[in-house]
């Protein structure tokens, strides 16, 4: 691929007013996808109502692509495009495509000359913006003009030095022969060339049969292998045919055990559920009775406080009377030395105050051995607990 004709194609893309900027080292490698958009872009340019399948995922459907866009192009432009070229993707394909693209841009420009010379007929008019329009594209063509003129002389500056030598021996070898018109020294020459080239021809022919040859040889290799290859396919799928067909000698215990264990399963389900129905009874019955164990516990220490509130309350008593006694001794010292009959007023009432006090204790007494039974009964209900819980 010269680098004049990429040079062009990006010049015309450019002119043709493509939406991507394109550089000539996109196509020095095999760019399929920029290829693809810049396709879809033309036939957009020549069909806006064509439909483009840009589907490039797999093989099959790039090939189908470039099927496809080929007979577009042939049916709507009569350009003929090799498909091999425009699946290589890289500077052989933008040599199709500039076929394309140089087709448009002398649409273009010849529809903006057509422009300019139908705008002479309203020179009275105000066509500022439409001249200025024009003046652009003018500049524009201009641009694309002077690229193309230093490409080319480029590309022509670049093969001076080879041409110019070849031309020399060319004027050389003319000169020689317009001098020595009798001499046949330069026809020789011509002939032997000839004789090269056909000799070289034929050596590249030979080559081309013997590869041909060997070609042939490896097809026949490759038939073999092929028919050999689909006998054993052939052979294999019988053998699988024959041995779906044929029912395993296992396969009646296997469905007999298979029946056992759905059976089994159903039994175990079964059981499962039960033991975890009971697991759940016994889980409640077992918090119950732990409310229970704490509500008696809580009785227990109430009639606990209640006890030794009692007892507290007896020694208060006792310790009442202790001081009472005292207070009496007290005074009988003090009547000792009064009157007779004061002694005996205040014997009397020392003898009715003893009475009171004997049936005090007598009551405390009683009491208190009530208060021994309550413990006692008490005692026996927690032993009862107690023995209940050891039980369950």
């Amino acid at each position: 691929m010269a680098f004049r004709e990429l040079r062009n194609f990006c010049e015309t893309m450019r002119a043709l007013g493509y939406n991507r900027i394109i550089s000539m080292e996109n196509f020095r490698t095999p760019n399929f996808e920029l290829i693809v958009d810049i396709i879809e872009w033309l036939m957009l340019r020549i069909d806006p109502d064509c439909d483009v399948n840009g589907d490039i995922e797999e093989e099959r459907q790039r090939v189908a692509f470039i099927i496809n866009v080929t007979k577009f192009f042939l049916s709507k432009t009569r350009i003929k495009l090799n498909m091999k070229k425009l699946y290589q993707a890289d500077g052989y394909a933008v040599r199709e495509l500039l076929k394309i693209t140089s087709m448009l841009y002398k649409a273009q420009t010849s529809s903006s000359t057509e422009i300019n010379d139908s705008s002479d007929f309203y020179i009275g008019l105000d066509l500022s913006l439409n001249t200025k329009l024009q003046n652009l594209k003018s500049a524009r063509e201009l641009a694309s003009e002077i690229t193309e003129s230093g490409a080319k002389l480029f590309d022509l500056l670049s093969r001076e030095k080879d041409l110019k030598e070849a031309r020399d021996k060319a004027l050389g070898f003319l000169d020689n022969i317009s001098r020595n018109l009798d001499s046949n020294a330069e026809q020789e020459y011509i002939r032997n060339c000839i004789r090269d080239i056909i000799n070289s021809q034929t050596g590249s022919l030979s080559q081309m049969e013997k590869m041909l040859e060997e070609l042939e040889k490896d097809e026949k290799n490759l038939e073999t292998k092929i028919k050999k290859r689909s006998i054993e396919l052939e052979r294999a799928e019988k053998r699988i045919k024959s041995l779906q067909s044929v029912r395993p000698a296992y396969m009646d215990e296997y469905e007999r055990l298979e029946q056992e264990v759905e059976k089994l399963y159903e039994t175990f389900v079964v059981k499962f559920r039960n033991l975890s129905y009971l697991e759940h009874d016994l889980e409640t019955y077992r918090v119950k009775e732990e409310g229970k164990k704490v509500v008696a516990d809580k009785d227990l220490d109430d009639a606990r406080m209640k006890i030794k509130k009692a007892e507290e309350e007896q020694l208060r008593g006792a310790e009442d009377f202790d001081e009472g006694e005292k207070e009496q001794s007290n005074k009988m010292r003090f009547e000792a030395a009064r009157p007779t009959e004061a002694r005996n007023h205040n014997r009397r009432n020392y003898a009715q105050e003893e009475s009171e006090d004997e049936n005090f204790i007598d009551d405390d007494e009683e009491e208190g051995n009530s208060e021994s039974q309550e413990e006692e009964e008490e005692e026996d209900l927690e032993i009862e607990s107690d023995s209940n819980d050891n039980n369950f």
